[in-house]
């Protein structure tokens, strides 16, 4: 599956397929879907965990962009502005995409409210 996602004024094209899993494992040394999870588990993220849940995010938005970038997940990351993390509308589609990608999501279906 291929899809195009805008992070504050940037377009990144993103591809998921059985190749996501494994290179994930490779480039992060984790599995995705463990990772993955531990997301889902979101309305119970203490705090001083948020941090976490955001590299997470971003990991996998880094694998799903590989296909089209060699750039290093470091570089990715100072491509992406700060202000990012304060749009949670943002964060939320991100999060509804990595589910459609994934198939942890069917498409359409919205994710479960957050709280914090």
């Amino acid at each position: 599956m291929e899809k195009v996602i805008k992070l504050g004024d940037k377009e990144y094209k993103l591809h998921s397929s059985l190749f996501t899993i494994i290179d994930y494992r490779n480039v992060f040394g984790s599995e995705l879907f463990s990772d993955i999870k531990k997301l889902e588990k979101g309305k119970n993220i203490k705090e001083e965990d948020f941090s976490l849940v955001i590299d997470t995010i971003f990991r996998i938005i880094y694998v799903l962009h590989r296909p089209f970038s060699k750039t290093s997940y470091n570089d990715f990351l100072m491509t992406l502005d700060f202000g990012i993390l304060s749009d949670t509308e943002e964060l939320g589609i991100l999060s509804q995409t990595i589910g459609e990608m994934l198939g942890t999501l069917q498409k359409g279906t919205k994710p479960s409210p957050q709280s914090k």
